[in-house]
Order: C-alpha cells, then sequence, then structure tokens
C-alpha cells in the first residue's frame, strides 16, 4: 500500500539555492516576486524563458500567444506534452507554470497582439520579453514598448543561430534602430531554413537570464549591445549597437511614425493557417457553442478558451471565446474569411 504524502510548497525553501547567490540574495528574490512581466509568443524562445522565469521566482507572468499546439511544435517547445496537441498553448503554458511554481500569478492571453491592443496587452509590464517568430508582431511590441517606456528583452533564434539584445530607449537604441524594415516573406522560418529545440532553448535561456539580471540589477546586461550566438561553431560574439538620429520610433522627430505593413489577416509562420479576429468583441459561451457545432462538425477538442473542431475534410478550426478563430489548411483570406462567416452565422453571432 502506497502512502500519500501532503506536498508543502515552502518558498523559501524553493528558492534557497538562489538566494544564497551574493548577487541576488533575499533582496533580489523579493524584487523578483514584486516584478510583473509580460512574454509576448510561448513557442520555441518563450517556452524555455517562461519555465524558467516562473522558476526563478518572477511574481506575475502574463504569457500572451495566439496560436494552439501543433506536433510540429513539440521538439523545442519543452513546455508542452503529446496529450495537449489542439489545446490553446496559453492555457496548457498556465496549468504548467502552476504545477512547477504555484507561488507565480500566471495570465494567459489568447490573443492576436494587433495595432489596436498591443499597447493595453503590454501596460503596466517592468518589461516584455521577445517568444515571437516574425517581425511584424515584433515591430509592434518594439513600438508599444517605446511609447509605454517599457525595457524590451529581445530574441531570435533560426537553424542553430541565435541573437539577444535588451532596447531600453532614450538610454539604448530601439528594435528599429538596429533591424528596420525587415519584410517577414523575405526571411527564412523554421518550415523552411529548420532550427534545432537546444537552438531556441539555449537563447531562450539567456533571453530568461538577461530578463532577470535586468529586474534585479544583478550585472551588465546586454543594453546596447546585441549577442550573436552560433551553436554550429560554438562561437559567441557581442556587437555595440547604436541609436539611429532618424529612427522613425525612437528619435526625437518620431512623432508620425509610419504605420506597421500588416496584411488584412495574420499568417502564422511557415504554415497555411490565418487568424481572423472578429468584427466586434464577443464573449462567446464554449460549452453551448459545442452543442451547435457538434451537430454539424466533429469537435476534436475543447477547452475553457476555445473550442477546436474540423469543417468539412481537412480545414481546421479554433473557435476562441471572444470570437477569434485560427483556421488551418487554408489557401487564401477569402477562402478564410468566407468559412469564418458561415460558422458565425450557423452559431447566430
Amino acid at each position: 500500500m502506497t502512502s500519500i504524502r501532503k506536498i508543502s510548497f515552502e518558498p523559501s525553501e524553493f528558492y534557497s539555492r538562489q538566494i544564497v547567490l551574493p548577487e541576488l540574495g533575499q533582496e533580489g528574490q523579493e524584487t523578483l516576486r514584486k516584478s510583473k512581466i509580460t512574454v509576448v509568443g510561448v513557442g520555441g524562445l518563450g517556452s524555455p524563458s517562461t519555465l524558467y522565469l516562473a522558476l526563478a521566482g518572477v511574481g506575475s507572468i502574463q504569457i500572451v500567444d495566439q496560436d494552439t499546439l501543433e506536433i510540429t511544435n513539440l521538439h523545442r517547445q519543452l513546455i508542452y506534452s503529446l496529450e495537449e496537441l489542439g489545446l490553446p498553448k496559453v492555457e496548457v503554458a498556465a496549468e504548467t507554470i502552476k504545477k512547477i511554481n504555484p507561488s507565480v500569478h500566471v495570465k494567459p492571453v489568447a490573443d492576436n497582439l494587433n495595432e489596436s491592443n498591443a499597447e493595453s496587452i503590454l501596460s503596466g509590464s517592468d518589461c516584455v520579453v521577445d517568444g515571437l517568430d516574425n517581425m511584424s508582431t515584433r515591430y509592434l511590441v518594439n513600438r508599444a514598448c517605446v511609447k509605454l517606456g517599457i525595457p524590451y528583452i529581445f530574441a531570435g533564434a533560426i537553424g542553430f543561430e541565435g541573437n539577444v539584445s535588451v532596447f531600453d530607449p532614450p538610454e539604448t537604441p530601439c528594435l528599429e534602430c538596429v533591424f528596420s524594415g525587415l519584410d517577414d516573406a523575405s526571411l527564412p522560418t523554421c518550415a523552411t531554413r529548420g532550427v534545432m529545440g537546444t537552438t531556441t532553448g539555449l537563447i531562450g535561456l539567456i533571453e530568461a537570464t538577461e530578463t532577470i539580471k535586468y529586474l534585479t540589477g544583478i550585472g551588465e546586461v546586454l543594453k546596447g549591445k546585441l549577442l550573436f550566438c552560433d551553436f554550429k561553431e560554438m562561437s559567441f560574439n557581442k556587437i555595440e549597437i547604436f541609436k539611429q538620429p532618424d529612427c522613425p520610433v525612437c528619435s526625437k522627430d518620431s512623432h508620425t511614425v509610419k504605420e506597421v505593413k500588416k496584411p488584412k489577416h495574420t499568417w502564422l509562420c511557415g504554415r497555411n493557417t490565418v487568424n481572423i479576429n472578429p468584427p466586434k468583441p464577443m464573449d462567446i459561451q464554449i460549452e453551448k457553442t459545442i452543442e451547435v457545432l457538434d451537430r454539424e462538425f466533429k469537435v476534436i477538442r475543447k477547452s475553457s478558451l476555445a473550442v477546436i473542431f474540423r469543417y468539412n475534410g481537412d480545414v481546421e478550426m479554433s473557435l476562441f471565446r471572444n470570437g477569434r478563430m485560427l483556421i488551418k489548411n487554408v489557401d487564401d483570406e477569402e477562402e478564410a474569411e468566407k468559412l469564418y462567416r458561415k460558422v458565425l452565422e450557423k452559431l447566430g453571432l
């Protein structure tokens, strides 16, 4: 007969091995507890970053991601497992964080970060951590952070390479001082170039370390520096980066910022999956919605945030509580919009 032992959680014991660090100590641990951060994107980069920031004791972590879990994610996104395929990433990630460190307050935001909501989502954060896989959303995050005065812990990774920096204008350049005018259509993706799981893991952990250092004032963070990592050659190079006097975002004359060029809807990186935002705010009752959808379609997963179902064959749809929808295995926006409208009509919305 196996006895069941009730497990008690004692923060001082949980963090004891890092509190003993003279660079951190009890004061630094308390600073982490009082910190509030936002991780945008909980994929290859955001997954390890979020895990280790939670384990370090960052008190409040908001995680933002529009996507659901796919099998191609799992070789590098260690916060998830096979049993959770199809579910909203933020929902699964939040549950994992609660299990590994119940003292952390985690807020999942299953939304598409865009021009209309970026500032409201990021507002109040002590820093923003980059877990993204595209430049168009990074530009939105950068501009919101500059306007709100929030430091942006930037990272990118592909193949065997990655880079990290800390953007904190006016003390430092912003993202667009260094990487301006990049078009996602011309950049490699995980689907075209490929990526090692260890690459995103290592870069994500460097990013998490920079976040901890920034929050607690330990050592020198990568302000005004860009760290290049080539894990194939195992080389690390740190170069200085500089503010651009004519930067449209962070210069003194940046009052008229050009709009970030984005498609009408957001296509997810390297896949025939499109995100469609609702024409107006909604509050969909998931359980009632399932009853209607189950009459005509095959409901394959459900959660507190979304219902996932198949629409006539290979098309997979994920309908979220706020009316947002991910449509997988479609070729163009016109087709996606048509399918979206059909589903809303069937639901009487």
